[in-house]
């Protein structure tokens, strides 16, 4: 029995050691929906611009929806995402405003979403000019390898289920990473 428990705990060891378990940040996605091209999609890019520091791209309606006067190609909100460093520290100010999360809001991979109701919360000060805007944050999660998926000169292959993150993994992230709670109910 010791000789099972002691190889089980090494293998655990390594598992934890081996740099290609590492689970970090794919991307991270902020997105404000306004729901009309104009002069409100335009503020909305200049708060998204003012709080990610980078310039938003606009996104466009799938479909034509005639009582809210929406045109099937017309741009109707704005989004950026974050890589890397800016990432890190875009979701480290997030988490400032709002650091407990329902079990629920991660799906099985452990990618999940949260909105912010005032942009106001990031320390952009109150312009009467521009008024509030809510966003979502939407953030991925990956493994070190998960390039494959992507891949052009060589095939593209699968990513093994072994090799995927799991919800609990990204949990144990969060809280080791950014100090944030995860819930079963609030």
């Amino acid at each position: 029995m010791s000789v099972d428990v002691a190889t089980a705990v090494a293998a655990a060891r390594r598992k934890q050691e081996n740099p290609m378990r590492r689970v970090e940040i794919d991307k991270v996605v902020v997105n404000i929906g306004v729901g009309e091209s104009g002069e409100k999609l335009a503020k909305a890019e200049k708060v998204l611009t003012m709080i990610t520091g980078q310039k938003p791209l606009k996104t466009l309606a799938k479909k034509t929806i005639q009582p809210f006067g929406i045109k099937k190609g017309e741009p109707i909100g704005v989004k950026v995402t974050l890589r890397g460093k800016k990432a890190e520290e875009f979701l480290r100010k997030a988490f400032k405003i709002q650091n407990k999360f329902l079990d629920w809001q991660l799906d099985e991979f452990g990618n999940f979403s949260f909105g912010v109701e005032e942009h106001m919360d990031f320390g952009v000060p109150y312009d009467p000019d521009i008024g509030i805007f809510g966003m979502d944050i939407c953030i991925s999660f990956k493994r070190p390898g998960f390039r494959i998926t992507e891949r052009k000169i060589q095939k593209k292959r699968r990513i093994p289920s072994r090799h995927k993150v799991t919800k609990a993994e990204v949990i144990e992230y969060l809280k080791k990473e950014f100090g944030v709670e995860v819930v079963k109910e609030l």
